[in-house]
């Protein structure tokens, strides 16, 4: 093999970051990581062609920073295809990966269907000798195997020893390890396998008699759901184990990675998952590779609603996983479809989120010349140093501000969409969001309903122990003497209901500063949603919004109050759409405002600009260095942006999209430890890093 500068700086980096991971100082700080682990999933329709495949290296080798690494896709259709043909591509897939290693590249295999994902292209798929994943109401899956069949894991070994042989850097597993395949051409959901050998192995974690009538009939029963969810974590770690012991047999310090979104119904177990790509001594290496779709920019709100998804995958990584590189998709592939400058964009935010590179699956699936994306790859190569120095300043750190209650163990996809909209609506005002509950960091939560709809009124009165923003919806189950009867925590209730023309109008308070009077029109019959009337029921809550209709009478004293309940707690209640359009200077101010409130002044930080701006801050290091992002999520260049951050440092360290440095000294510190650095221009859509050494 040739070694390049390039692949030795980044085999260097690694091991740097290996070295830190059991350093004694890994109890106190993460792995420090010299640059982003970046790469290029190739399909097979490229590979497989001479002269194709020339044509990519020719590209790779004019832009020699795109990537670190060529990692081949098995197939391009989404079921598995016969164990024969699989490991005639294995043959050629060794003569690629020694091609790409004269090139200066480390290169690897992603095997797209382990299980499979949906039916496509059955009559070149695997024969029925392996049995297909049934539904719980008796349908058959086309497209998916039963991981729990005797022929399956037989299958499995030869697969992955095959591609083991042809000498891979590493082996990714896609993420057609999951629930939820499609079983028909409309998309119909599918779930866990429930065929009768999957049943008698559920059974065993029961002490009652099931079948499928008992199931159906009990899917509401958090139990049943537990159990189910149970069972499905303990089939993906048993092919895990079979896989780590497959491939190690050959290359026992093979890195093993696999490919995730959110997983609730699944259980969510990463760090298990994760732990047994390791090894049973846990000393081997697993790769980590979170997505969701955003796949066009059409709607660009769904980036950094990805990009929130990843930061809660990557929150339950345990901390030896270093190289975790985004999910960059643009299925299916068509390049307009996601331009250059939102692809590059979209790996700076999942690097934001938590991610230490990116994982580029853009090229075409087509027969279009690759000469087509010779503009991608370039900028890719472009932002190529933003995203090292990234990487280098955030490293493993966890991101810290305000926690989005979830949990892995919610229960269910659909509770993912509350958790969404909680997220998205605050990290669009310049407000932290964190992914993980950290005691000693995070201490304000944004609470719904669906969180609250299965605790015990004992973990509900922690919730409200710190600062709580929430809704009406979810004060009245936690008010409901039926189930918690926490009105004396929560200091508010249904105090009646407005169905049209309701305009909010900020009263006078110290919270709301100089926007006393301004007015926040939602218009009612446009967006039909219900404004809620606050009833106070303690004493000390205090209105920082009122309601009034279009002739300025009021109509509700109090939409939006606060509250200190008698356990030190501060909540805010929000009546008027609480969950979103946060676009007018004084209702993002006093969001700000009620946000610093209810943390007692200890928010890490905040953009204190009239904005549009994505933020996250990351934990501080033991020296007291932290770094964060910032991305302008508009079509405008926003100048003179404030940076609010709680740090006694006098100034900090901003970069811009072409790694030029700017010192900003802090203009401004007030009484609570908070100082204002000005950063003088972000542009449209583009990022800045900002470091406090």
């Amino acid at each position: 093999m040739i070694f390049s500068k390039k692949l030795i700086t980044l085999y260097f980096s690694l091991f740097l970051g290996l070295l830190s991971s059991v350093s004694p100082l890994a109890s106190q700080e993460t792995p420090r990581l010299e640059q982003a682990s970046i790469s290029f999933r190739i399909g097979h329709n490229i590979w497989s062609n001479d002269a194709r495949f020339t044509q990519l290296l020719e590209l790779f080798d004019k832009y020699p920073d795109a990537t670190d690494e060529i990692t081949f896709f098995t197939q391009g259709t989404h079921t598995p295809i016969t164990d024969e043909e699989l490991e005639r591509r294995c043959v050629l897939l060794k003569q690629r990966i020694d091609e790409v290693h004269a090139h200066g590249y480390r290169a690897g295999i992603n095997i797209l269907c382990t299980m499979g994902h949906h039916p496509e292209d059955l009559p070149h798929s695997i024969g029925s000798e392996i049995p297909r994943a049934q539904t719980l109401d008796g349908r058959i899956a086309e497209g998916t195997l039963c991981p729990n069949n005797e022929n399956f894991r037989q299958r499995i070994r030869r697969i992955y020893t095959a591609m083991a042989n042809a000498n891979p850097d590493y082996i990714w597993v896609d993420d057609d390890v999951r629930t939820g395949h499609m079983l028909d051409s409309s998309g119909t959901p599918g779930s866990v396998c429930f065929c009768d050998n999957c049943m008698k192995i559920l059974a065993q974690k029961f002490d009652v008699e099931i079948d499928r009538d008992y199931l159906t009939s009990h899917m509401s029963d958090p139990i049943v759901l537990a159990k189910i969810h149970e069972f499905t974590s303990d089939s993906y770690d048993k092919l895990f184990a079979l896989i780590e012991e497959t491939i190690r047999k050959i290359s026992p310090d093979m890195p093993i990675g696999f490919m995730t979104g959110e997983r609730y119904d699944e259980g969510y177990d990463f760090e298990r998952w994760a732990k047994t790509l390791m090894g049973p001594n846990g000393d081997k290496e697993a790769y980590w590779r979170p997505g969701g779709g955003f796949y066009e920019q059409s709607y660009m709100n769904g980036l950094f609603g990805k990009s929130h998804e990843i930061g809660r995958q990557v929150s339950l990584l345990p901390p030896e996983v270093v190289v975790i590189q985004s999910e960059i998709e643009n299925f299916p592939y068509q390049l307009l479809m996601k331009s250059a400058n939102v692809t590059t964009l979209e790996a700076v935010s999942h690097i934001a989120a938590g991610c230490t590179g990116a994982a580029f699956n853009v090229l075409t699936n087509n027969n279009e010349p690759l000469d087509e994306y010779e503009n991608m790859i370039a900028k890719v190569a472009e932002r190529r140093p933003f995203f090292d120095l990234a990487v280098q300043k955030l490293g493993r750190n966890p991101n810290i501000g305000v926690f989005p209650l979830w949990e892995k163990t919610d229960g269910s996809y659909q509770n993912r969409t509350p958790v969404q909209a909680l997220t998205s609506c605050f990290s669009e005002t310049g407000v932290p969001i964190a992914y993980k509950f950290l005691p000693d960091q995070t201490n304000v939560v944004l609470l719904s309903r669906a969180y609250l709809s299965h605790k015990t009124p004992e973990e509900i009165k922690k919730v409200f122990q710190m600062g709580v923003y929430t809704d009406l919806d979810a004060v009245n189950l936690a008010n409901d003497p039926a189930t918690y009867a926490l009105n004396d925590l929560t200091g508010m209730g249904y105090g009646g209901e407005i169905h049209v023309d309701g305009i909010e109008k900020i009263e006078e308070h110290p919270l709301n500063g100089s926007f006393a009077g301004r007015t926040r029109d939602l218009r009612q019959s446009f967006w039909r949603e219900p404004i809620y009337s606050l009833k106070k029921t303690r004493p000390n809550v205090e209105t920082l919004s009122s309601c009034v209709d279009y002739g300025g009478d009021q109509t509700a004293e109090t939409i939006v109050g606060i509250f200190e309940n008698p356990l030190g707690g501060r909540i805010c209640v929000n009546g008027y759409y609480p969950w979103g359009n946060f676009y007018n200077y004084s209702k993002q101010s006093q969001i700000r405002a009620i946000i610093r409130w209810l943390s007692r002044d200890r928010i890490p930080g905040y953009v204190d600009s009239f904005a549009k701006i994505n933020f996250w801050l990351r934990a501080p290091n033991a020296d007291g260095s932290f770094a964060g992002v910032a991305i302008n999520s508009n079509y405008d260049p926003v100048e003179k942006v404030a940076i609010m951050l709680k740090t006694d440092r006098d100034s900090i360290d901003v970069y811009d999209y072409s790694c030029q440095k700017t010192t900003v000294k802090a203009s401004f510190s007030d009484e609570a430890g908070y100082r204002r650095f000005i950063v003088p221009e972000i542009k449209p859509w583009e990022p800045v890093l900002f470091v406090c050494e």
